[in-house]
């Protein structure tokens, strides 16, 4: 039987193809360790440590020509393959030093994320990733969302197996939960091994008559080291949804989540609905526990004590969440960094400065919201200028048996102006 995790011969997920940028390379970190992905000229993705052989200068700061990668400082150009191809300071009668190379890594892409193993290239298999079935089903529709948040990914995990904090963390807030439904749960550990852990929920006393009584058992499963899928068994079979949470641990103190909602049952109203707007409610449930988790991670941190020391746990409340912390304990000790319950492994943060904006930590890394973001900023402009021509010629044509047009006009464009900043403000 295993009894250590193995984190380097696995798969992690990186970022959505959807804002992955097409022509120029994308700077990510894990555990600490800097990558950098570009595609070849084929289209072809690579994956290769984010830093040039000869200066140390980020690679990631580069361009891209012809599909290689080229280093900002002084030209040297590398393709997918981590060679170094070309260096333009080097005298005609040399040779490409051998070492002039990347560490490369296996990169590929599987229902629409991108998918880096950092291990033995000869052990990558693809049927190892943990993908979602239901997603390969045609009438299956996801919504999918990316945040960057600055705290380690163990704290991320505990936070989202935490089904007690739901309804009360995010009370009133759609998609959140009503605190008259913050009632004890029993909890059914089905498996508890290297690979993960699977579990079953209920709440004690639920109400039968509400909705969710239409759903049987709840099902969470953490398939190690990066998955939370939450799935429902429905008294129509033929109804599927689900959630699926990965994460990537970026660094010490940063971690991505990668949020998909999927279902073949959503109404018309959510099918048609731009992902952006679907992304604002998910910014404000994030948000409400990133307040909450930083004050508890730098707590946590401060005192460097084991979570069973400053915790005081409940069997019908933290079930999951202790045997998360336990499993860590087992199996994450070759991990380069991780909390379990009676054991701690740290490293030094390399920067306490991490940004908690909309924009630094959702916006500027997904596709949809950066557009909308981009195009608001722009009408904001335009309508600005509207108002500065209309401004005078409600002067110059007062008492004009039009100046009412002009006035409500006017009136039409400052209402306009007001709208677009508060739009523009829930994307920073």
């Amino acid at each position: 039987m295993d009894t250590e995790f193995n984190w380097q011969n696995c798969w992690y997920p990186v970022v959505f193809v959807e804002d992955l940028p097409k022509r120029k390379p994308y700077a990510f970190s894990l555990y600490n360790e800097p990558m950098v992905l570009f595609r070849n000229e084929k289209g072809d993705l690579a994956c290769a440590a984010d830093r040039c052989p000869h200066r140390a200068a980020r690679l990631s700061d580069g361009h891209l020509i012809d599909g290689k990668l080229e280093c900002l400082y002084h030209g040297w150009q590398f393709n997918a393959a981590g060679e170094c191809t070309r260096i333009p300071q080097l005298a005609p009668d040399k040779k490409i030093p051998a070492t002039a190379c990347l560490k490369s890594h296996v990169v590929v892409e599987c229902q629409g994320m991108v998918w880096v193993w950092v291990g033995a290239p000869d052990l990558a298999a693809i049927a190892d990733i943990p993908s979602i079935v239901a997603l390969d089903n045609p009438d299956v529709i996801s919504v999918d969302y990316t945040i960057d948040l600055p705290y380690d990914q163990t704290y991320l995990i505990e936070n989202v197996i935490d089904v007690a904090h739901i309804h009360i963390a995010h009370h009133g807030l759609r998609g959140g939960g009503h605190r008259d439904y913050a009632l004890p749960l029993e909890f059914d550990i089905l498996e508890d091994s290297v690979k993960g852990i699977r579990a079953t929920y209920r709440s004690i006393g639920l109400n039968q008559n509400r909705d969710e009584a239409k759903t049987g058992t709840a099902h969470l499963d953490f398939i190690a080291p990066n998955l939370i899928s939450y799935t429902s068994k429905y008294q129509k079979s033929e109804l599927i949804a689900g959630l699926a949470l990965y994460s990537i641990p970026l660094a010490k103190g940063k971690c991505r989540l990668l949020y998909r909602k999927y279902s073949n049952f959503y109404s018309w109203r959510e099918r048609i609905k731009p992902k952006w707007l679907d992304h604002w409610n998910q910014n404000e449930i994030l948000q409400q526990d990133m307040a909450l988790i930083i004050g508890q991670y730098s707590e946590i941190e401060r005192s460097q004590q084991n979570a069973k020391d400053l915790w005081l746990p409940i069997k019908s409340s933290d079930t999951l969440v202790i045997h998360y912390r336990k499993w860590l304990d087992k199996y994450a000790a070759a991990t380069p960094f991780y909390r379990g319950y009676a054991t701690h492994k740290t490293v030094p943060h390399l920067s306490d400065q991490h940004p908690y904006d909309v924009f630094s930590i959702h916006t500027q890394n997904c596709t949809s919201c950066l557009r909308a973001y981009r195009f608001t900023k722009q009408l904001q402009k335009i309508v600005i200028a509207l108002i500065l021509i209309l401004l005078p010629l409600l002067f110059v044509f007062a008492g004009a048996a039009y100046s009412h047009v002009i006035l409500f006009s006017y009136l039409g464009l400052v209402l306009m102006t007001w709208v677009t900043q508060k739009i523009r403000l829930r994307f920073e």
